[in-house]
């Protein structure tokens, strides 16, 4: 089978032969998003048909309509009109469809909301930037305020009054890899044998991977592999800190912390997808598959109120969608319809509608009510740290 792009293989195998094994976080960072080479990085499709995997943006616009809901809703509790702007930051925008159908949605029901909205898109792969501007090309035209951001570094600290949006950004942060050996917690590195790659166990890099177990009081079986995504706990600590006031948005597939890291994921989450075909296999087309993780909520929350970030609400999809009136959009469709038949994707109990979470934190004001927030499938300590800690998200839930 192809190990991947001959340019970045070549580039992975030099840094190999002179530096040693690489951490896995390492490795998967260079292949989605090495600045020659990465998947991320480099033209052609990569979400949709044409491309490797679907979001919930490529399913219907319904679903981006009804996060436009939520957020004019929100706006009302963050700034009140005629007292200033309102900003919508959409991290790693993908294609810009949902920037595309919710601010179309504003034009076409909220024409003055929308003259209140500043969106900025935060994205660095340039390929994602020259499709974002085709899609977003109509309403660029006709004045809408869209800017482009290369990072959260862009905004200084406390300058965003409004909403901080993403949709499947996180799933695609570097993970670090580990399994826990009879002598404890093992990292997984990546080396080459002079034909491919191959794992490498050894102690981990930095005992921030061991503490991040202990915080969360849960203790792997032996033998149990699992991810940790240090960079997601950084950016969050990041959107808390440019948001001045308002709400960070974050959806994405993914767990608590107690359901991610139970016995009974032995192997961890990492995926791979390539022409909707999904694998377990990341060391084969590297720099032309995708490579996911499953997110850990509770820790993204822990780390979101330590920036101030209190949680509003914590949802999975089909209820947040639910909440928000999806059911109005079938009357008068044809059950059978391919509309009503990708609409119900959307909800679906055994896929997107359960397997997506949605978590919302608010800053510099008191939770708001949110419609997408009503119907709430989970208790309130349903991101409580763990076992060890004791500590609950309860408190920051009200």
């Amino acid at each position: 089978m192809d190990i991947g792009h001959p340019e970045l293989v070549d580039k992975l195998v030099a840094c190999i032969k002179r530096d040693g094994p690489l951490s896995f976080a390492g490795f998967m960072a260079a292949a989605l998003y090495d600045p020659e080479f990465g998947y991320y990085m480099t033209p052609g499709p990569r979400i949709g048909r044409e491309g490797d995997y679907y979001t919930s943006l490529d399913v219907h616009p319904i679903f981006a309509q009804l996060i436009g809901r939520q957020v004019a809703q929100a706006a009302e509790a963050i700034v009140r009109e005629g007292e200033g702007d309102f900003t919508i930051v959409e991290l790693g925008a993908g294609k810009g469809l949902l920037a595309r159908h919710l601010l179309d949605s504003y034009r076409q029901n909220n024409p003055a909301f929308l003259s209140r909205v500043h969106y900025v898109l935060v994205e660095r792969s340039p390929a994602m930037i020259a499709a974002q501007r085709e899609h977003l090309r109509p309403l660029l035209d006709e004045g809408a305020r869209i800017t482009w951001a290369q990072s959260m570094g862009a905004f200084p600290a406390a300058s965003v009054t409004g909403v901080i949006l993403s949709n499947e950004l996180v799933d695609a942060f570097p993970v670090h890899r580990v399994v826990m050996r009879p002598l404890g917690l093992r990292e997984i590195f990546v080396g080459w044998d002079g034909d491919r790659f191959l794992e490498v166990e050894a102690p981990p890099c930095s005992p921030t991977l061991e503490q991040y177990f202990e915080r969360l009081g849960i203790a792997l079986e032996v033998g149990q592999r699992a991810e940790i995504n240090l960079m997601a706990l950084e950016w969050m600590r990041q959107a808390g800190t440019i948001l001045r006031q308002g709400l960070v948005v974050t959806i994405d597939y993914g767990h608590t912390a107690a359901d991610l890291y139970a016995a009974s994921r032995k192997a961890g989450t990492l995926l791979c997808y390539h022409q909707h075909a999904v694998s377990e296999s990341p060391y084969v087309r590297v720099g032309q598959q995708d490579m996911t993780a499953h997110v850990d909520f509770t820790s993204l929350a822990l780390a979101g109120r330590e920036a101030g970030l209190e949680v509003t609400g914590f949802t999975n999809q089909l209820h947040f969608l639910m909440g928000l009136g999806i059911e109005s959009a079938f009357a008068g469709i044809d059950p059978e319809s391919p509309e009503s038949v990708a609409m119900r994707t959307l909800l679906k109990p055994d896929g997107m509608g359960t397997t997506f979470k949605v978590l919302v934190q608010h800053k510099g004001m008191p939770a708001p009510q949110l419609d997408g927030l009503r119907s709430r499938p989970f208790f309130l300590d349903a991101l409580e740290a763990g076992r060890a800690t004791g500590r609950t998200m309860e408190a920051a839930a009200r």
